[in-house]
Order: C-alpha cells, then structure tokens, then sequence
C-alpha cells in the first residue's frame, strides 16, 4: 500500500498519471486511452520478474542502483 502512495499512478494498470485525474472521462483522456496502451509482452514481464528477484528474495532497496 506505501509504494502505490509513493508511486506517479494511482494503480499498477493505470498508466495516466495522479495529475492528471481530474481529466478523466474527458475526450483527452480517450486519446491518451488509445495512444497509451500497456503492453504485456515476455520482455516486460521477464524484467519484472528479475527486479521482483532482487527485492524480496535477495533483499535489494527499491531505491538501489541495481534495480
């Protein structure tokens, strides 16, 4: 619950950042709906995968350099 508070967005799907909330349901906000889609592929979840890894298996700070 901390990191989504410290995060740009408001939940993991969501790719419209905190500032812009008050935008939503607007016709900017469907333009940037379809401009904007999150890609789910074998590479970004690989990469998750790996950062998850180091944070809660190998004790990494979010913060580090590695990650």
């Amino acid at each position: 619950a901390c990191i989504k508070f410290l995060g740009k967005f408001p939940c993991p799907c969501c790719l419209i950042p905190k500032e812009k909330i008050a935008d939503l349901g607007t016709k900017l906000d469907r333009l940037w709906r379809k401009r904007d889609v999150r890609l789910d592929n074998h590479a970004r979840r690989s990469t998750i995968e790996r950062v998850r890894d180091w944070i809660f298996t190998k004790g990494r700070n979010i913060g580090s350099t590695v990650i």
